[in-house]
C-alpha cells in the first residue's frame, strides 16, 4: 500500500525552496507527501505547498522579487512562486489559526502562529496534515525498524508510532523518520525551526533524513482506510461547506487506484449528511472546480453517487435528479432513467478521458421524464402519434435542459455549447449507419470538415455505451454496427483527411474579383464548393471551382 522511494525525488524542490526563502525550516505540506506515500506521482511535480512559521510580511520582504514570478494574495496570507525552469509552481503560506466561518466558507479572522500543532488543527481532512522536510546534519545512527516493501507489516509499524511516537524506516538511500506524537512533534518544531539537536539527542544520529510529520495521524487513517475530517468534523464540516465535495472528490479520484479502497470515517460522514444544506451557500463556479477535477480523472461515477446519497445532486444537477424513479418501458430499460445514465457514465469513463463528454453522459436522457409525462396523458394511437410532433422529442429540446444547468454552474459558453453539441447530434452514428453507402461516406467526411474527427468517434462512443448498459436481454443491441463505423470513419480520414474551407484552392478574395456583383452570396458559394470537394477531392482546382461557383450563381438566379 504504501510507497517510501519517491521522496529522494523531493529533494531539489526542497533545496530550490530554502534557496528562494532564505529559510532552512520550511515543511511541504498536503498532496505531494501523500501521493508519494499513494505511489500516485513520485516526480515532475507542477505544484506544492510549502508552509513555515515566518509571519507573512516577513516571508514577502525576503523573497527576490527580481528572479521569480510572484504573486501575493494579502485576504489569505498565499503567495505563489513560479518557477518556469522547474515547470511547478510553489504556494506558500505561513503556519496560521482561524476564527470563526460565519459564510460557512472562509475564516473571518486570520492569526498567525508559529505552532504547526496549531495550524494541523485548523486543515480539512487528515489527508491534508502530513508536513514533510528534508533534513541533513551530518550524522549516523542505527536503524530501529525495517521492511519488506512488499509486504511491509503495518500493524507492528503503528504499534511502533503508539509506544514510541515515531518510525524511522530504512530505504535504499535516505532513511524516513515518521512522527506521531504531538509532545514530541512540538519538540521537534520548536518556536519557529527544526531543532535538529533534539531530533538526533532523542530520536539517534543520523546523517540525512525524510522528516515526515504526522500529528493528526494520517497514517493510521490510510491503513484503515478511511477519510477522517480533522478535530471535530460537525465544526469542520459547518465551517466550510465545500469540505463536503472535497472529501468525496479525494474518495472518488484516490479509489480508481487498485490498491486504494477509500470508504469515510463513519462520524465524518454522518456530519457531511447532516450538513448537506449548507451547500447552498456556497458558490456554484466553486463547486464546480472541484467537480471538473473528478471528472477529468476518471471516477465520476463514484463522485455523481456519492453527491446522490448526499442528497446534493438535486442541487446541481436538477434535470438528471428529476430523472430517479422515472421508469421506462421494460422492453427498452429494466432501470429508471437515472441509473441507466449512471451505468453509461460508469462504462464511458474507462474509454473516454475528455471530461465534456463524461458530464454529456449524464444528461444523454434528461428529457425522459416530460416525454413519459406526455406519453402518460396521450392514451389513444392517434393521440400518441401526435407526441412525435411536440417540440420535446427534437434534438433541439433535449438540448435546453443541459445548457440551462451546465450554464448555472458556471460552465464556460464554449464548455455548455460542446456538451449541447453532443446532445444534439448523439443519435447521428445511428442516422450514419441507416444511410447508403456512398451518402454515408460524404456525410462522414462533411461532419469531420466541420466538428472534426474527434468529436464523430466520441459519438460512436456514447452509442456504444448507451445501447450496451441498457441491460436488456431481450432486445439486440447491434453494437458491432457501431464498431464497424468507427473503422469505417477512420479509414474515411485517414484516406481524406479534414477539408475545411481553408482547404479549398479558391478563397474569398477569388470569388469576389470574378463574380463582384454577388458578393453577399460569397459565403454561400464557398460552402456549396466544399460540398463539391468534399465529394470528389480532384476537383479541388482553382480553374475548376471558379467555373462551378459560376454555374452555382446562374442556378440560383434561374
Amino acid at each position: 500500500m504504501l510507497n517510501f522511494k519517491g521522496f529522494d525525488n523531493l529533494i531539489e524542490y526542497y533545496e530550490f525552496s530554502k534557496k528562494v526563502l532564505s529559510n532552512n525550516n520550511i515543511f511541504f505540506v498536503g498532496w505531494v507527501v501523500r501521493d508519494i506515500l499513494l505511489n500516485i506521482r513520485t516526480n515532475n511535480f507542477e505544484d506544492i505547498d510549502i508552509t513555515l512559521a515566518w509571519k507573512p510580511e516577513v516571508i514577502y520582504n525576503t523573497l527576490d522579487k527580481s528572479s521569480w514570478s510572484i504573486f501575493k494574495t494579502d485576504k489569505f496570507w498565499t503567495i505563489t512562486i513560479v518557477d518556469k525552469e522547474k515547470n511547478c509552481q510553489f504556494e506558500i503560506t505561513p503556519f496560521r489559526e482561524e476564527g470563526t466561518y460565519s459564510d460557512n466558507r472562509h475564516p473571518d479572522e486570520l492569526k498567525w502562529t508559529n505552532n504547526l500543532l496549531l495550524d494541523s488543527i485548523r486543515r480539512d481532512f487528515t489527508i491534508n496534515c502530513l508536513y514533510y522536510a528534508f533534513v541533513n546534519a551530518w550524522f549516523t545512527f542505527s536503524l530501529e525498524f525495517d521492511f519488506d516493501e512488499i509486504d511491509i507489516d503495518y500493524e507492528k509499524a503503528l504499534k511502533i508510532l503508539k509506544n514510541k511516537g515515531y518510525l524511522i524506516i530504512k530505504t535504499d538511500t535516505i532513511p524516513i523518520v515518521i512522527v506521531q506524537n504531538q509532545e514530541l512533534i512540538s519538540k521537534i518544531v520548536n518556536n519557529w525551526k527544526i531543532d535538529i539537536d533534539f531530533l538526533k539527542n532523542y530520536i539517534g544520529w543520523f546523517d540525512k533524513i525524510h522528516l515526515i510529520l504526522d500529528p493528526q495521524k494520517w497514517l493510521n487513517d490510510l491503513i484503515n482506510q478511511k477519510l477522517r475530517a480533522v478535530w471535530n468534523p460537525d465544526n469542520r464540516i459547518q465551517e466550510d461547506a465545500l469540505r463536503i465535495i472535497r472529501g468525496i472528490r479525494f474518495v472518488s479520484i484516490l479509489n480508481k487506484y487498485d490498491w486504494i479502497n477509500l470508504d469515510f470515517e463513519w462520524k465524518t460522514w454522518l456530519a457531511m449528511k447532516k450538513f448537506y444544506f449548507l451547500l447552498r451557500n456556497i458558490a456554484k463556479e466553486r463547486v464546480i472546480q472541484e467537480m471538473k477535477k473528478v471528472f477529468k480523472n476518471w471516477n465520476a461515477f463514484w463522485f455523481i453517487g456519492l453527491m446522490d446519497e448526499l442528497n446534493i445532486l438535486k442541487f446541481y444537477f436538477p434535470a438528471l435528479y428529476r430523472c430517479k424513479h422515472n421508469d421506462q418501458p421494460t422492453r427498452y430499460h429494466p432501470f429508471d432513467t437515472y441509473s441507466h445514465s449512471l451505468l453509461t457514465l460508469y462504462h464511458l469513463q474507462n474509454i473516454s478521458s475528455d471530461y465534456l463528454v463524461r458530464f454529456w453522459m449524464l444528461y444523454h436522457d434528461v428529457w425522459k421524464p416530460d416525454q413519459y409525462y406526455w406519453a402518460s396523458i396521450k392514451k389513444d394511437e392517434e393521440s400518441s402519434q401526435q407526441l412525435y410532433k411536440l417540440p420535446i422529442v427534437h434534438p433541439q429540446i433535449w438540448s435546453e435542459y443541459a445548457k440551462e444547468d451546465f450554464s448555472k454552474l458556471w460552465f464556460s459558453k464554449k464548455e455548455v455549447e460542446e456538451i449541447s453539441f453532443y446532445v444534439l447530434y448523439h443519435m447521428f452514428p445511428w442516422e450514419l449507419i441507416n444511410m447508403g453507402k456512398n451518402k454515408r461516406k460524404n456525410e462522414i467526411k462533411k461532419f469531420i470538415s466541420q466538428y472534426w474527427v474527434d468529436k464523430l468517434l466520441n459519438l460512436c462512443d456514447i452509442t456504444i455505451w448507451d445501447r450496451l448498459w441498457q441491460y436488456n436481454p431481450l432486445q439486440h443491441s447491434n453494437i458491432e454496427w457501431v464498431y464497424k463505423l468507427k473503422e469505417e470513419i477512420l479509414e474515411i480520414y485517414n484516406e481524406f483527411g479534414r477539408i475545411t474551407l481553408k482547404d479549398l484552392a479558391v478563397n474569398w478574395n477569388d470569388i469576389v474579383k470574378l463574380l463582384w456583383w454577388a458578393w453577399p452570396m460569397v459565403g454561400k458559394i464557398l460552402n456549396y464548393l466544399l460540398e463539391i470537394v468534399l465529394e470528389n477531392p480532384d476537383l479541388n482546382k482553382k480553374d475548376i471551382l471558379l467555373e462551378k461557383a459560376e454555374e452555382y450563381l446562374k442556378s440560383l438566379n434561374s
